[in-house]
């Protein structure tokens, strides 16, 4: 059992005098977050907080359809908002009866929003699986000290591909001052189990794929030393503390993350839905971890490619570009069959580290094929190879003419698509029929029990 309890929090913060404390000095609407602050210039800490409040929203895809749950909602503030600003409707939930009762007060003055409140506990969610297309969290987990559990309840409630936003403290360092323990983890009722990089590998072992995760401990700091003047007249031993809370930032005895996760049970589909190149590089950057892992016995693809491009080599040296090469899996049937002339270049950096660990590129590069100059030299390569890059939320056709320049006259270009890709897609039947090449060979096969793919094979004429 930890150091505190569900009571100690919700007798602290659920009572209406530490309502009227803070609101006297953080934010008098009653909002209880930390904010971001611009480097360059002056805000006041409640535009600050606001800033926060307005960072997680861009990238959340909060929209009238959505469905959001509010974890430790205070006041409503955030409830609110959420609700003013797309229409959605918002579930808001925390353990402090005063500020469940401030939150259902503040609600009357907007009779037409969909917003809901109630007492309840992260830990014990009262709502049923797959209900929240969204869960939106500001400064509270902290306060939960079963986390683990609340964070399983999380996923639970999301919809699959639903979006949790948060922030939360952290503990980077395991050895923890005397000061710190006073003014930081007893006063806040923090038992401190995760570093940044552990609720990282937490929230992927719970089965989330996390698209952000930001140490923004910085604004953590920048908050605090605000506050500590702010409060000074009014509780010098609460100042005090704050400023504690700085040396501990500072001593990185404490940190502040930021982290977005989806709930994702079809990572192929999930990659396949991406709007935009930005969308898909973090996709594949949350995924690569466990992306061989699981693909492993379903997707057979870079065997059956490699063995095609190596059957019309006529030398294991030529000279070969592995177009989005993801983890290296195309690069290592490659290398196997005893190529080893490889470059490889990838739109995701996560991606491209695990590629490289095989160490069977002679080297590797960041590369958006679509947007950027490839900056690999013209008719450099005898062969060149995209497995699933061509397809459904990836690159665009376009980009095949880009490549086709990097490509000798005589060498092969092998492309593996989906048959549906193939077959509705009229912009790559276009560039494939228009490009000054001719198809040496099409086979077919399957992935993932049924879906039908092609290898083909291409040879540029001059």
């Amino acid at each position: 059992m930890g150091k505190f309890t569900e009571n100690d929090t919700e007798n602290f913060y659920g009572s209406q005098e530490t309502d009227d404390f803070y609101r006297s000095f953080w934010d008098s609407d009653g909002t209880l977050h930390w904010g971001l602050w611009d480097q360059k210039g002056e805000v006041t800490y409640v535009q600050a907080s606001q800033r926060m409040t307005e960072f997680m929203f861009a990238g959340s895809g909060i929209t009238k359809d959505s469905r959001v749950l509010d974890l430790g909602c205070g006041n409503g503030n955030s409830s609110i908002w959420l609700a003013q600003k797309t229409g959605c409707e918002v579930v808001g939930i925390d353990l402090g009866e005063a500020r469940i009762q401030n939150a259902k007060q503040k609600r009357q003055e907007y009779p037409s929003l969909k917003v809901y409140f109630k007492e309840a506990s992260i830990t014990n969610l009262p709502f049923e699986d797959n209900d929240f297309t969204h869960v939106w969290s500001q400064a509270v987990l902290y306060h939960v000290h079963d986390l683990k559990k609340g964070l399983a309840e999380v996923y639970r409630v999301l919809k699959d591909q639903g979006v949790f936003i948060f922030d939360d403290l952290v503990q980077p360092r395991k050895d923890i001052s005397e000061e710190a323990r006073i003014h930081v983890y007893d006063r806040l009722f923090f038992e401190g189990k995760y570093s940044h990089e552990s609720y990282l590998n937490e929230l992927k072992n719970l089965g989330f794929m996390v698209v952000q995760a930001q140490d923004i401990s910085w604004h953590l700091n920048k908050s605090y030393q605000v506050l500590a003047e702010q409060v000074k007249p009014i509780s010098a031993k609460t100042s005090l503390s704050y400023e504690k809370m700085c040396e501990a930032i500072d001593k990185q005895e404490l940190g502040w993350s930021f982290f977005q996760c989806e709930k994702v049970q079809d990572r192929v589909e999930w990659v396949y839905s991406s709007q935009n190149e930005q969308v898909l590089e973090q996709r594949y950057n949350s995924w690569a971890d466990k992306y061989e892992t699981d693909l492993a016995g379903k997707y057979d693809s870079p065997r059956i490619s490699a063995q095609t491009l190596v059957s019309h080599l006529n030398d294991k040296n030529a000279s070969i570009l592995d177009v989005g090469c993801g983890t290296g899996m195309v690069g290592e049937e490659l290398y196997q069959l005893g190529c080893t002339n490889i470059i490889g270049i990838d739109l995701s950096d996560n991606m491209l580290e695990k590629a490289k660990e095989k160490g069977v590129y002679k080297k590797c590069y960041k590369r958006n094929i679509e947007t950027e100059d490839v900056s690999l030299p013209k008719a450099s390569f005898d062969a060149m190879i995209s497995v699933g890059i061509f397809t459904y939320g990836h690159a665009r056709p376009s980009a095949i003419d880009k490549l086709f320049s990097l490509l000798k006259v005589g060498g092969i270009f092998e492309i593996t698509v989906r048959q549906d890709y193939l077959e509705s897609n009229q912009e790559f039947k276009q560039v494939i029929a228009e490009l000054n090449w001719n198809l040496k060979e099409k086979v077919e096969f399957t992935i993932f029990d049924n879906e039908s793919m092609y290898a083909m094979v291409f040879i540029k004429v001059g």
